[in-house]
C-alpha cells in the first residue's frame, strides 16, 4: 500500500511541477510578474520569496499546483489601469503563450522520458524478415505445446527447408501439407520435433500456437529524441482518433477518471521500473492534451478567449466570462463523475481479459 501512495507521488509529482513551471517560464519570457509558485495544495510547509518578489512554495497536500501572475487575468470596467508587469496589462499572444505552455511543458517532459527509454532499451524491431526464428511465446490448447517447443527455441528448418526469419517461419506453417519436421536450435544443440497433421485444430488448421521473440534495435541519441517526439503525436492522435469514434458511434467513450489513474499506477510500480517511466510519460501527454481542450477554466478555454481577444481586438464581456466559466465547471464535475463511474465499472465490474498467452490465436503461426 505504501508502495503505491509513493509510486501515486511519485508518477504525479513531476507532471504537475512541470506543467507549472511552463507557466512560469512563459511569465518571466514575457514579463509578467508571478506572485506565487506552488507545488501542492493546503497548508504551506515550505516558502521563499525570491529577488524578483515569488514566493516559491511546497505545500501540504502533494497534488496539483499552481502559478499566480500578478494582478487580475480579466478586469472590471471600474478596475484601474494595469501596471505593466501585470498579467491583464499584456498583449493577447504573451497571455496566449502563458496558458498554453503549461501543456507544452508537459508534452516536452513526455518526449524526453520517451526518448530515454527508446535511448536505453532500443526501439521494438516489427519486420518480420529481420526478426529471427525465436519463439517468444508458446500457447495452451495448441498443438506447440504438446509437441514439446519451448520459450527460446529457434526453429531452424521447417520439413528441411530453412527459417533463417520469422516471416520465412510462418510461410512455411501456412504452407504446410501434412506433418511439420521442425528443425530445434535449444541451448547449442539441435533436437527435431514432428507436429502431427491430426494435432493441429480443424477450424485453425494452420495455427502452431507460437509468438515471436520481441527484439530490441540500439537507435542513436538524434533517432531517440525524434522518437520521442513522435510517440507524443502517436499517443496524442490515438487518443483523439478513439474519442471521435466513440461519438461518431454514440458510444460512451472509455475514460479514466482519478480513481482509475490511481490503479494504473498502482499495477505500473508492481510491473517494473521501465513500465512506470512509461507511464509517467503517458500520463504527461494526457494532461498535456487534456489541458488544450477548449473547455472553459481549463488552458485551452483560456487559449479560445485571448485567440479572440487577437481576432477582434477586445475581450469578452465579464458577464459571458463568467457564464463560460460556470458551465467549464459543470462539464468538468460531469466528466470526472462520469469517468469515475467508468474505473469503478471497469476495475470492479468487468471480467478479466485473457491473458497474452491465449490471444495468441489468428496468426497463423
Amino acid at each position: 500500500m505504501l508502495l503505491s501512495i509513493l509510486g501515486v507521488i511519485v508518477a504525479l509529482s513531476p507532471i504537475v511541477i512541470i506543467h507549472e513551471f511552463g507557466h512560469f517560464i512563459a511569465c518571466r519570457l514575457t514579463g509578467i510578474g508571478v506572485k506565487e509558485f506552488s507545488f501542492g495544495f493546503g497548508k504551506i510547509l515550505w516558502h521563499k520569496k525570491s529577488a524578483k518578489g515569488t514566493d516559491f512554495q511546497i505545500r501540504a497536500i502533494p497534488f496539483g499546483g499552481f502559478v499566480e501572475p500578478e494582478g487580475k487575468m480579466f478586469l472590471e470596467p471600474e478596475d484601474p489601469t494595469p501596471q505593466p508587469q501585470e498579467f491583464a496589462a499584456k498583449k493577447w499572444y504573451a497571455k496566449l503563450f502563458m496558458v498554453v505552455n503549461g501543456a507544452l511543458f508537459n508534452y516536452v517532459l513526455a518526449a524526453v522520458v520517451f526518448g530515454a527509454l527508446i535511448y536505453w532499451r532500443g526501439m521494438p524491431e516489427y519486420d518480420p524478415v529481420k526478426l529471427p526464428s525465436v519463439i517468444g511465446e508458446v500457447a495452451e490448447g495448441y498443438p506447440a505445446k504438446p509437441a514439446g517447443l519451448l520459450v527460446e527455441d529457434k526453429i531452424t528448418a521447417v520439413n528441411g527447408k530453412d527459417t533463417p526469419n520469422w516471416q520465412v517461419l510462418t510461410e512455411a506453417i501456412k504452407a504446410r501439407q501434412g506433418d511439420l519436421n521442425l528443425t530445434v536450435l535449444r541451448k547449442g544443440e539441435i533436437v527435431q520435433i514432428t507436429v502431427k497433421d491430426t494435432d493441429f485444430l480443424p477450424d485453425k488448421p494452420q495455427v502452431l500456437g507460437i509468438a515471436v521473440a520481441g527484439q530490441l534495435v540500439p537507435v542513436s541519441l538524434p533517432e531517440a529524441a525524434w522518437l520521442g517526439v513522435y510517440q507524443c503525436w502517436y499517443w496524442t492522435k490515438l487518443s483523439l482518433v478513439s474519442l471521435w469514434d466513440s461519438f461518431a458511434r454514440k458510444k460512451a467513450p472509455d475514460l479514466a477518471g482519478p480513481i482509475g489513474i490511481v490503479n494504473i499506477i498502482h499495477k505500473s510500480v508492481h510491473s517494473g521500473l521501465e513500465n512506470f517511466i512509461f507511464l509517467i510519460a503517458l500520463l504527461s501527454v494526457a494532461v498535456g492534451m487534456f489541458n488544450l481542450f477548449p473547455i472553459p477554466i481549463l488552458d485551452g478555454g483560456y487559449a479560445l478567449v485571448f485567440i479572440w481577444e487577437g481576432l477582434t481586438g477586445k475581450l469578452p464581456s465579464m458577464k459571458t466570462l463568467t457564464r463560460a466559466a460556470n458551465v467549464g465547471m459543470y462539464i468538468l464535475i460531469l466528466l470526472v463523475l462520469y469517468a469515475s463511474y467508468s474505473d469503478i465499472k471497469r476495475i470492479f465490474f468487468t471480467p478479466k481479459p485473457a491473458t497474452q498467452t491465449e490471444q495468441i490465436t489468428q496468426e497463423g503461426n
